[in-house]
């Protein structure tokens, strides 16, 4: 690559940087607490962080959330590794977050909803 091709990447929207360093985890059991997902998903390296979704009108889990890694290398180890580990009898769907369904709700955690971050 060379410095021109370089440079573009240094210039990259920092939410669409972070949907590319971010996984979509799906099928988590409502009983899951962050902190054992976190030690899960901290198998493939450093945990930047791990939100779960809760709904804004009863305040519980919604079955799902995002990890975030430092690198999009360690987010697609994720994907590859840990999509299908079993966790209290289900099987986690690790994908994408930069997928643009997955994306509209990442941007949605904003300031607004109730996210956890560890």
């Amino acid at each position: 690559m060379g410095k021109r091709a370089m440079a573009g990447l240094t210039v990259r929207d920092p939410a669409v940087d972070r949907s590319l360093r971010s996984v979509f985890v799906g099928n988590i059991p409502y009983e899951a607490t962050e902190e054992q997902l976190k030690d899960i998903f901290s198998e493939v390296g450093p945990v930047v962080s791990f939100r779960l979704v809760y709904d804004r009108e009863t305040g519980k889990p919604k079955g799902y959330g995002f990890c975030e890694y430092q690198d999009q290398e360690t987010a697609l180890s994720a994907m590859r590794n840990l999509n299908g580990r079993e966790f209290s009898g289900r099987a986690l769907r690790v994908d994408n977050a930069a997928s643009e369904k997955n994306k509209e709700e990442l941007k949605s955690l904003g300031t607004g909803s109730m996210v956890l971050l560890l």
